[in-house]
């Protein structure tokens, strides 16, 4: 079935229940980033695959708004399919729901699905329609009567993750969740999120793609747990062990019946954001309603020690596949090697998997060369797999799963001699970086208020990115991982000890290149004065950075020497790893910066 038979199947089913419009959104029941296939229903609607993407459909109109990261790659997959793109965030476009406001008359009906809109979502959306006198009726999932070979529910096995890399038994994690939930007052916390019941039970799936994560729901209360779950998928042994942390389990289906059964004088607390309006409207009426960040999400966000130990260790072996792979890459590109941005990907991927504890990919890699790297983020294919050449930019954004950590890394490499432009841009993107990386902050300083500290030395030179500046990072979890981050959208929550945040700005000139440098930081204490205490970051990864885009002119000393500390660092933590042409290909690229 093509998109446009899509399209007039879905406006058919609309028909039949008054609905005016409905709206295609990129969650699932769980609010995850990157749904299991059964929930890419926006992508099979539209042929839009980027992680993030709303749709709505009219009588007459398909839409689709994607924001920066997407312009040029939405535009591209929707071509021909009669879809038209909105450019979120640019001024004059408005969001959907203005649209809609604008779009529709006074009574008519807006299509949503209960199962995958969040509360939140859906109070907005309805919030915005009401003035103009249109309701949204928060329904069943229309695209179950026309998906006719809708993938299935997941049924691979659910795994412990061992204490020995979490740091915290899971009888640890429920007692300070109960800490956090007697303070709000809360009786029961009912728990949405894959990766915050991932983490607190611990517990690894493979559910989603390149996310550890697998099906469930939780409701904790003072004195037990349930997990809801296909039970097939717990073997007895393990299913012994949660039993003997009053962990119940129950079937995955059964959590909207058992939150209806709740007490009358249940205090129940979730997530607004991460909850599915449907299953909020399961609680009963008489119970009172904490709508707040799960706590689940804060403790998960804060790494242990013994975590923050792994992930040193881990960032070793991924920088000597990234050292690995930049010198095959650099080496073969210059040789004259057939080289495509495809081919590519796969070698990192095989240098990766001879590490230890590998597990896969965090996330589906980045690839892009010359005015590919623009693409914020570009999936290469088999038509627009490109050949790289010994000219141009190339900038690779992967990561990998290991069962000791989770990494993130972009590098942006010149494959031959870069020109003056090419330096200026790159040296201005590290200057930002460095910024970050060497920021020390007060107590309760959140990602928002240092987002511009960043920016500033783009801003300047009249640049600017379109994405935030830094994303949680979570353990052998999701490669994105809030609460915290660090962005020009307003955050409330503070970098705390622990939390693992990117730090990844960037200047793209469509059809010419994309420049991005990726790090992972840690935040640690950095002691205090009479002002009170402050914070500051640790660099988790090692991996030099092309020194031949620097343009050393535009540095402070303080910057120079940052660079070369960097370097300095990266080298000793990774020579011990490698020999022959690839060690004296480090040593050479973590070399001091030249006067």
């Amino acid at each position: 079935m093509q998109i446009r038979q899509r399209v007039q199947s879905l406006r058919e089913s609309m028909a039949s229940r008054t609905i005016d419009a409905y709206v295609v959104t990129s969650g699932d029941p769980h609010q995850s980033e990157y749904p299991p296939e059964r929930w890419r229903g926006r992508a099979w609607i539209s042929g839009f695959a980027g992680s993030a993407g709303t749709v709505v459909v009219t009588v007459d109109r398909a839409c689709l708004w994607v924001d920066f990261r997407y312009y040029l790659q939405a535009e591209q997959s929707t071509a021909g399919s009669g879809f038209e793109v909105f450019r979120h965030g640019e001024p004059g476009v408005p969001d959907y729901p203005e649209w809609i406001a604008t779009e529709l008359g006074s009574g008519a009906r807006v299509g949503v699905d209960a199962s995958t809109m969040s509360v939140s979502a859906l109070a907005a959306l309805t919030a915005a329609l009401a003035p103009r006198g249109i309701s949204v009726d928060a329904g069943p999932d229309l695209l179950d009567g026309i998906w006719t070979d809708r993938p299935g529910l997941p049924a691979a096995a659910v795994v412990p993750h061992e204490v020995r890399f979490a740091g915290q038994s899971r009888g640890e994690k429920l007692s300070a969740l109960r800490a956090r939930m007697t303070a709000a007052g809360a009786t029961h916390h009912l728990v949405s999120t894959l990766d915050d019941i991932a983490w607190l039970f611990n517990l690894r799936g493979s559910d989603v793609a390149y996310n550890p994560v697998f099906l469930a729901y939780a409701l904790i209360t003072g004195d037990d747990a349930v997990l809801f779950v296909d039970r097939n998928r717990i073997d007895e042994s393990l299913r012994r062990e949660l039993e003997s942390d009053a962990v119940t389990i129950e079937p995955y289906d059964d959590v909207a019946a058992a939150v209806g059964r709740l007490a009358r004088d249940a205090v129940v607390l979730y997530s607004a954001d991460q909850t599915s309006a449907g299953l909020a409207a399961a609680i009963p009426s008489s119970a009172r309603r904490l709508e707040r960040i799960n706590p689940t999400s804060e403790l998960k966000a804060r790494k242990t020690s013994v975590e923050a130990e792994h992930l040193r260790a881990t960032m070793g072996r991924d920088g000597e596949a990234m050292v690995r792979f930049i010198h095959w890459l650099v080496g073969a590109v210059r040789a004259g090697e057939r080289v495509t941005e495809i081919g590519a990907t796969d070698k990192l991927l095989e240098l990766r998997s001879c590490g230890d504890r590998f597990v896969s990919e965090s996330f589906h890699p980045i690839s892009g060369y010359r005015g590919h790297g623009a693409i914020v983020h570009y999936a290469a294919t088999d038509k627009t797999n490109s050949v790289l050449e010994p000219a141009g930019l190339y900038l690779i954004d992967s990561g990998a799963q290991y069962l000791d950590g989770t990494t993130d890394i972009t590098r942006t490499i010149a494959l031959g001699e870069p020109g003056k432009d090419e330096r200026r841009d790159f040296t201005l993107v590290l200057r930002a970086h460095i910024a970050l990386a060497m920021l020390t902050f007060p107590v309760g300083t959140t990602g928002h208020m240092i987002d511009a500290i960043a920016r500033h030395h783009l801003w300047n030179e009249r640049l600017n990115y379109g994405h935030g500046t830094g994303h949680g990072v979570g353990f052998y979890l999701n490669v994105h991982e809030g609460p915290h981050r660090i962005s020009s959208h307003p955050n409330s929550v503070a970098l705390e000890p622990g939390m693992v945040v990117s730090n990844e700005p960037g200047v793209y000139r469509a059809e010419r290149y994309g420049i991005r440098i990726e790090n992972l930081l840690l935040v640690v204490d950095a002691g205090s004065s009479e002002f009170g205490a402050f914070r500051r970051f640790e660099t988790l990864t090692v991996c030099p950075i092309d020194r031949a885009l620097i343009e050393t002119s535009l540095l402070t000393s303080r910057e120079r020497e940052w660079i070369d500390d960097y370097h300095r660092h990266v080298r000793e933590r990774l020579l011990g790893r490698l020999d022959g042409v690839v060690a004296e290909w480090l040593d050479h690229a973590c070399a001091p910066l030249a006067n």
